[in-house]
This record gives structure tokens, C-alpha cells and sequence, in this order.
């Protein structure tokens, strides 16, 4: 292991890797060292986390142990887990992530049980994913409500494939419509949904320098930098979903924490939607907003 050994290196065992690593994890400042220990091990033995506690006193071989100290020199050097592992899991889903996308978040659960209620209506509705990334909210949608028809869209083309590999895993890439575009750019003039949902950039530029290393070193720019306000995206979806809702449809935001005013204010300023919903996420902090296009706009 990177420092000193507290056993003879010939018989660590599962448990004496795992606390060793939480506490070289907790030295350096990260977050939840004990759970990504858990984690970075399980992957290098290729094995369920639920396996460490059954095989805790279990020998760790030579070889294993290599495997395990690239890993735990990636996460020190501040390479997010999901990225070393290439797996994240959204609404008990798991999902493959790699630079190319955001990793998701539970904030963005927020987000689709924000709209399942409305999913929940009858009648086919028409769904659209703008920014789709790994594809998270359009899996989770699908996987959930299959009886909808739903489109996804990236500017990113290594997004796109990720989010339909992702799609794949799950059997329904041929589910789901796939394109690749800048917001509405790709969009005929005469595109109609149900529902818009999105988890646009919203971080002001300056706010990314405070953000943990692992997000500003490793996480992609274009996903998280929503422009000197952070409202740069927002405030563009805004100014045209309406164009792609039908009349009484849905726009799903997600947002920062406190930008819930702005977003009202840009939606009031065109006329087109009902008073912004706000909801909050599982923190407390509002996160999500429901805008509702006006029956007669």
C-alpha cells in the first residue's frame, strides 16, 4: 500500500485493506473514505460490496492488492470513484460514466420524481430529454413509464454514445430516439412534446473554482458551467421550450440552489407559463422547477 503497512504484507486481509484505506482516504480530506474504500476494493476483486463483509477475514493475494493500490492512488490524486470504476448507479440503475459526462447525481432523482405524477396520467405523451449526458434521466423515465415515446439529445457525440450504450444495458436503446444537437438547434420548427426535462449546466463560471477537485479536474466543463450568472442555459431553454410544448405541457428544470427567483423571472418574462412550481431536493434546497405552458400561448 502507498505508506507504511501495519501487517505483514502477506496476510492483509479484506478488513485490514479497507481500514487502512479509510484512514489514508480520511487523511487526505475526502468525503465518505470508508464507502469508497468499500467500493474501489469490491471493483478491484471484481466482487459485490456485500462480499467484503462475508469474506472479511479473507487473504488478499499479491496481485489483487496491485490492482487495488493503482486504484487507491487514482482516487488520492483526486480521479472521482465513478470514473475509476466507469460506473455510477441513478435510480437503482447502473449506468457506465467516463469523462465525456457528468456523473449523475441524486439531486437529478429529484428531478424525475418531480415529473412521474405527470407521467402517470393517461394517454401516450411525447418526452424529451435535452442535454441527456449519460442518458440517467431518460432511462430512469423510460424504466419507469416504457408506455411513453421518448427522444434524448447531446451536442456531445461521445455523450450520445454512452447514453445509448447505457440504454443498451438496460434493453431499450431502440426505445428510446437518439440525436445529437445544441439545445433546439436540431429541433424541427414543428416538433410538439409532452414534456421538456433537462439538467442543464447551471454553475456560475467563478462558483467552479470552489467546487471539490475531483468535479473541476475531471468532470466536463461544458456540463457544469452555466456562464458568468450560471443562467446562461436556463434562461435559453426558457425562451424557447415553450415552442416545443403542447398547450398544458410540461418544462422540468433542474437548477441551482438559488437560482429559483431568477428562473421565475425568466419564465414570467415571457409570458408563456404558468407561476413556476418549486420544489426541493432531498437537502432541502430548492432544485427542481416545473414550468407549465399557458393552455392559450
Amino acid at each position: 500500500m502507498p505508506n507504511a503497512q501495519p501487517v505483514d504484507p502477506a496476510t492483509w486481509t479484506i478488513l485490514d485493506l479497507i481500514r487502512w484505506t479509510t484512514r489514508y482516504f480520511a487523511d487526505r480530506g475526502l468525503e465518505n473514505p470508508r464507502s469508497e474504500a468499500e467500493i474501489l476494493l469490491s471493483h478491484a476483486l471484481g466482487t459485490r460490496r456485500i462480499e467484503l463483509y462475508l469474506n472479511h477475514d479473507k487473504p488478499v493475494g499479491p496481485n489483487e492488492r496491485t490492482v487495488f493500490k493503482a486504484l487507491v492512488r487514482r482516487r488520492a490524486a483526486g480521479e472521482p470513484v465513478a470514473y475509476i470504476t466507469g460506473v455510477r448507479e441513478f435510480w437503482s440503475l447502473t449506468l457506465k460514466v467516463n469523462p465525456a459526462v457528468l456523473i449523475p447525481r441524486p439531486e437529478t432523482e429529484c428531478l424525475v420524481e418531480a415529473v412521474l405524477p405527470f407521467l402517470e396520467r393517461a394517454g401516450k405523451k411525447k418526452v424529451l430529454d435535452m442535454g441527456t449526458g449519460s442518458g440517467a434521466i431518460a432511462i430512469a423515465l423510460f424504466h419507469e413509464h416504457p408506455e411513453h415515446q421518448y427522444t434524448a439529445m447531446d451536442r456531445s457525440m461521445d455523450a450520445l454514445l454512452l447514453a445509448r450504450a447505457n440504454a443498451r444495458s438496460h434493453g431499450m436503446e431502440n426505445q428510446i430516439q437518439w440525436f445529437c444537437g445544441n439545445w433546439d438547434e436540431a429541433l424541427s420548427p414543428k416538433a410538439r412534446f409532452d414534456l421538456i426535462i433537462s439538467n442543464p449546466p447551471y454553475i456560475p463560471t467563478a462558483d467552479i473554482l470552489t467546487l471539490q477537485r475531483e468535479v473541476q479536474d475531471h468532470e466536463p466543463r461544458q456540463a457544469l458551467d452555466g456562464s458568468s450568472d450560471g443562467l446562461f442555459c436556463l434562461r435559453h431553454i426558457i425562451s424557447i421550450a415553450h415552442r416545443h410544448l403542447f398547450p398544458s405541457g410540461l418544462l422540468a428544470l433542474e437548477m441551482g440552489w438559488d437560482q429559483a427567483e431568477a428562473v421565475r423571472s425568466l419564465a414570467a418574462a415571457t409570458g408563456k407559463y404558468e407561476p413556476a412550481r418549486i420544489l426541493k431536493d432531498y437537502s432541502g434546497h430548492d432544485r427542481v422547477a416545473i414550468l407549465v405552458r399557458k393552455p392559450d400561448s
